[in-house]
């Protein structure tokens, strides 16, 4: 199961648990409080049938049941049927009453029960959907990758990195109500589309061995408005689709910098979405450390350096100081993503 799913049901079956233990509970002190009151003559014994239908539409017929027998016995052939004359109840009465609970909560418990079922199809289609989906954006993003055999390799560090930091940053107080179980999950699923516009891009500008001229880096700077654009009418059939809104935000803007002198839109501070802040750190990152056709990698030491000199100038400082925190961590993400073999081919991210 995806980490929606896994989280919905963990959360359902918390909520179980807890309601369990708080109608046992609340049987007691039903039962308590029809002793205090003189006993089953009144009718205050009535109320056990809250605590009976809340266990049985919480956790299913068969523990209703049990609850039930148990809630039947508290005020069954111990109870008084009048605490003050000290009269005891007639067996056929509480035998009679004890019938009714059961009848109850095998009701209630057998229509919680068919939800339940009912509950784990839907997640059971939806993980199957989102499965779908994700197969379906790997296989776009892949498309990039027959032209650089890196790509495959660079989007699988840039999802892990990204999952990474965003978990990082959202121990900062700034970000403790923005970012979220859902949020990291959509950036982690999200940033491999950062590229998917340089499928776009002629094969002469993407793979060329040296820096680009002004026209031709005019040309791949498209490639952030062109993926964009492709996410754009994908969006008009989903409007409400947060992966796509934080997909087009990291494709559209994960060249801008800090200090506004990026890319397309040269928009600068917090005007650029956090998912493009993020991004912009671990794409340069993983750009340096990669073997291009104009440049030797950079080792983990000459990159944090050039990280931590962009600091207020190409990256948000705040992302850069958490990502320095953590460093050696993401130096264990690239490492363990390395190709086996490295090819001579060029990503296209020139260090203009």
């Amino acid at each position: 199961m995806d980490m929606i799913n896994r989280l919905a049901m963990k959360l359902h079956a918390v909520d179980k648990k807890h309601y369990l233990y708080l109608t046992y509970l609340l049987s007691i002190i039903i039962a308590i409080f029809v002793y205090l009151t003189g006993g089953t003559t009144k009718v205050y014994a009535n109320f056990m049938y809250i605590s009976i239908a809340i266990c049985s539409s919480t956790n299913g017929k068969r523990k209703g049941f049990f609850h039930a027998l148990f809630s039947s016995l508290l005020i069954g052939p111990f109870m008084p049927l009048d605490v003050l004359l000290n009269i005891n109840q007639e067996p056929a009465n509480w035998l009679l009453r004890s019938f009714i609970y059961i009848t109850v909560a095998g009701a209630i418990g057998y229509h919680s029960d068919i939800s339940k079922k009912h509950f784990e199809k839907i997640l059971k289609q939806n993980n199957d959907l989102i499965e779908s989906n994700t197969a379906t954006i790997y296989a776009l993003v892949k498309l990039t990758e027959f032209r650089d055999d890196e790509t495959g390799v660079h989007i699988e560090r840039v999802a892990a990195s990204c999952r990474f930091l965003a978990s990082k940053l959202r121990n900062l107080p700034k970000y403790d109500s923005y970012i979220n179980d859902y949020y990291i999950y959509n950036i982690h699923q999200s940033s491999p589309l950062h590229d998917i516009g340089k499928v776009c891009i002629p094969d002469n500008i993407l793979l060329k061995p040296g820096k680009l001229t002004k026209d031709e880096f005019e040309l791949m700077k498209s490639h952030t408005t062109l993926g964009a654009k492709a996410l754009f009418e994908l969006q008009e059939k989903f409007p409400n689709n947060i992966f796509l809104n934080l997909g087009i935000h990291i494709v559209l803007h994960h060249h801008e910098k800090w200090d506004g002198s990026g890319y397309p839109h040269g928009l600068s501070g917090e005007d650029i979405p956090l998912s493009a802040r993020i991004m912009a750190i671990v794409d340069v990152y993983d750009a340096l450390r990669s073997v291009r056709t104009y440049k030797d990698a950079y080792t983990h030491q000459e990159a944090i350096v050039v990280i931590s000199d962009g600091s207020g100038q190409h990256f948000d400082p705040d992302i850069v100081k958490t990502f320095l925190d953590f460093e050696s961590d993401f130096e264990e993400i690239f490492n363990s993503h390395e190709p086996a073999e490295k090819n001579s081919y060029s990503l296209g991210f020139n260090l203009h």
